[in-house]
C-alpha cells in the first residue's frame, strides 16, 4: 500500500513544526509512543488554532455515525476542530473503514483527523482505509522497541529529561522493567521528583524502585540469587498479602533459575564467562548476584527447584495438596541454604 508520508515517532516532532497535514494516522504496539504521538499532535494542531477537540474511543460496538455527525455539525464558535479517533484493536470494521476513507477524501481546512491505533499488524497496514488515511495526510509507525535496543532507548529518555546515567543504572532499568516503556518512563519521571542531582547510579535506581510494588518479584529474584533467606521471606509475604498472583512470582524465578543452568552449562563447554553473560544480556549489576547463586547451588539443588516449582503450579490450580506460598517459602529456604531443608 502506498503512503504519501510514512515517519517514525523520533521524526514526528520536526515535522511538525514545519507544516501541519489534514490526515495523522498514528499506529503501534506501544502505547505511551502512541500516546506521546497523539499529544504531539494534538498541541501542535492546537497552536494552529485548532481548538475544539471531539474524542472517540472506536471500540467493537461502536457507533460510527457519531463519527459522520461531527464532522457534519458546525463548531459553536466556528473555530477549527480536531477528530480524534482512538482504534484500540486497529481494525475499524466494515463500517468504520467506509467513514475513515470517506473522511480521507473529503478533509476540511478547518477539520484535522487524528486516527491512532494501539494494534498495528500486516492486515491493518495493507487496508484500504489505511492506505487512504496514510496518502491524504501522514502515517507514523511505531515498531516495538527491541530488547537490545531498551538499554540505549532508556539512555536516551534519561539524558533528554537531563539525568546523566552510568552503564550500570540503564542496564539496571532496562531489566527492570522487563520491555514496558511506560514503567521505564515512570522511573525516569520518579527519579526527576526525588531530586538527588543529575547523576544516577545502579544505586540510585535500586534505592527508587525499593518500595515499588511493580519491582517486588524482581526484588524477591535477586535476593534468592543472593542467599538473603530473611529478606525472601519477607517480600514473598508481602507479595501473598497483597494478592500478586503466585504465578508471577513463581515465572520470574523458574526464568531466573533457567538463566542460571544456561549460563552454568554454557561455561562447562569451555565459553568465557563475559561473552557468556554478554550473549545472554546478563547485566552487569546482575552478574555478582548470579555468581552467587553458581557457587552456591549444583545442579541436583537446581533439578529439585524446577520440581518444587512444578509442584507449586499444581497446589495453585487446585491438582495438589498443600499451600503453595509454603512450599514457596521451603523453595526459597532450599535456594538460599541448600541442604537446610528437604522439598518433597
Amino acid at each position: 500500500m502506498a503512503f504519501k508520508q510514512r515517519v517514525r515517532a523520533d521524526q514526528l516532532p520536526s515535522l511538525l513544526a514545519q507544516s501541519l497535514e489534514p490526515v495523522y494516522l498514528v499506529a503501534g504496539a506501544e502505547p505511551l509512543l502512541v500516546q506521546e504521538c497523539r499529544d504531539q499532535v494534538i498541541k501542535a494542531a492546537q497552536q494552529q488554532g485548532f481548538i475544539e477537540r471531539d474524542l472517540f474511543q472506536a471500540d467493537a460496538r461502536f457507533d460510527w455515525n457519531r463519527v459522520d455527525e461531527s464532522s457534519a455539525t458546525l463548531s459553536l464558535f466556528s473555530s477549527k476542530k480536531i477528530v480524534d479517533i482512538r482504534l484500540p484493536t486497529g481494525k475499524p470494521g466494515r463500517e468504520g473503514a467506509k467513514v475513515l476513507v470517506e473522511m480521507a477524501h473529503s478533509s476540511a481546512a478547518d477539520t484535522l483527523l487524528l486516527v491512532s491505533c494501539d494494534q498495528w499488524d500486516a492486515s491493518s497496514r495493507k487496508s484500504k482505509w489505511a492506505g487512504e488515511l496514510g496518502k491524504a495526510g501522514l502515517l507514523v509507525e511505531i515498531w516495538p522497541v527491541k530488547p537490545h535496543e531498551l538499554p540505549g532507548w532508556i539512555r536516551n529518555r534519561m539524558l533528554l529529561a537531563g539525568l546523566k546515567p552510568d552503564s550500570d543504572a540503564v542496564e539496571l532499568l532496562a531489566e527492570l522493567v522487563e520491555g514496558n516503556l511506560l514503567a521505564a518512563q515512570q522511573e525516569i519521571d520518579k527519579l526527576l521528583l526525588l531530586d538527588q542531582g543529575s547523576r544516577v547510579t545502579a544505586d540510585t535506581i535500586s534505592q527508587a524502585v525499593a518500595n515499588s510494588a511493580r519491582f517486588d518479584s524482581f526484588r524477591l529474584v535477586e535476593c534468592m540469587l543472593q542467599g538473603q533467606l530473611a529478606e525472601c521471606l519477607r517480600v514473598a509475604s508481602g507479595l501473598h498479602r497483597t494478592n500478586i498472583p503466585i504465578q508471577l512470582v513463581t515465572g520470574s524465578i523458574y526464568r531466573e533459575l533457567m538463566l542460571t543452568d544456561t549460563v552454568r552449562a554454557a561455561m562447562r563447554r569451555g565459553e568465557n564467562e563475559s561473552s557468556v553473560f554478554r550473549k545472554l544480556q546478563v547485566w552487569p549489576a546482575r552478574q555478582g548476584p548470579m555468581k552467587q547463586a553458581l557457587r552456591r547451588l549444583s545442579d541436583q539443588d537446581l533439578g529439585e527447584s524446577f520440581r518444587a516449582l512444578s509442584l507449586i503450579d499444581r497446589q495453585s490450580k487446585g491438582r495438589a495438596s498443600g499451600n503453595p506460598w509454603q512450599t514457596l517459602d521451603r523453595l526459597l529456604w532450599s535456594l538460599c541454604e541448600p541442604g537446610a531443608v528437604r522439598l518433597q
